[in-house]
């Protein structure tokens, strides 16, 4: 009888790790679903919501913006994620500058180059690119909230290692910009740097700043026929019927 038992008890104790590594699969298979599912309401948005009255004004787009905007501040505090976490911080404000400085640079003179090689530069109102600016200094910490604090914060959770997680979070964050391939190319390898510089100190004022500063270079930049305004999705593609290219 107690060597039954004992047969028992070693039965349900192999038995332990097998349900620990299942439970760790399917929790790890649920957090790459919310970056995948929150990526395609954002998509779905941009899509479907967003062309239907030019306002952004309209009940269904701020109704659409306060979800799209609550629901990855939601999780990180679900699963726990603190400020710190997120990003938002001072204390490594000044290891992460240095860095992200000169990444920066870097991809500043990538993107002056070729606009230069393009032919592309072209110049806006004052008062035009003070707006231009005050947008992007806005979105560009909205987005790499999403980009870093959720998307890439989410995906190191699910175990990803640090490579697959930096590629898969640019990856989608670029696909976001389709089917304006050259700002999909662009937001790609850019946000696949931004990435790594937040593993390496967690800190989305820099990236935010430069963010910004990278939208309103590009937006400069790179010729008027590839970016059309920086529009994406359906506006994209109405800029490209009123230009007689579809």
């Amino acid at each position: 009888m107690n060597e039954f038992n004992g047969h028992l008890s070693e039965g349900k104790c192999s038995r332990i790790p097998a349900i620990r590594n299942s439970q760790f699969a399917i929790r790890n298979l649920l957090l790459w679903a919310e970056v995948l599912l929150y990526a395609g309401a954002m998509a779905a948005y941009i899509w479907f919501l967003m062309p239907l009255k030019p306002s952004m004004f309209r009940w269904y787009h701020v109704l659409a913006g306060v979800v799209l905007a609550a629901a990855p501040v939601g999780l990180n505090l679900l699963h726990g994620d603190n400020r710190r976490d997120s990003g938002i911080r001072l204390d490594n404000l000044g290891a992460s500058a240095r860095e992200v400085v000169i990444a920066t640079v870097i991809l500043a003179g990538g993107i002056v180059a070729i606009g230069l090689a393009a032919g592309g530069f072209h110049w806006v109102s004052p008062r035009r690119f003070g707006d231009i600016t005050l947008v992007y200094l806005g979105w560009g910490f909205c987005q790499q909230y999403l980009l870093q604090s959720f998307s890439l914060r989410r995906l190191r959770q699910a175990q990803a290692p640090r490579w697959c997680a930096v590629i898969a979070a640019a990856c989608v964050f670029g696909l976001i910009h389709a089917p304006n391939w050259y700002l999909v190319a662009g937001t790609t390898l850019a946000g696949a740097v931004w990435c790594g510089l937040f593993l390496r100190n967690a800190n989305i004022i820099t990236l935010g700043l430069a963010h910004a500063t990278l939208a309103v270079l590009l937006y400069h930049a790179w010729p008027i026929a590839w970016l059309h305004g920086m529009t994406i999705g359906q506006m994209y593609l109405e800029k490209l019927r009123q230009a007689g290219i579809q």
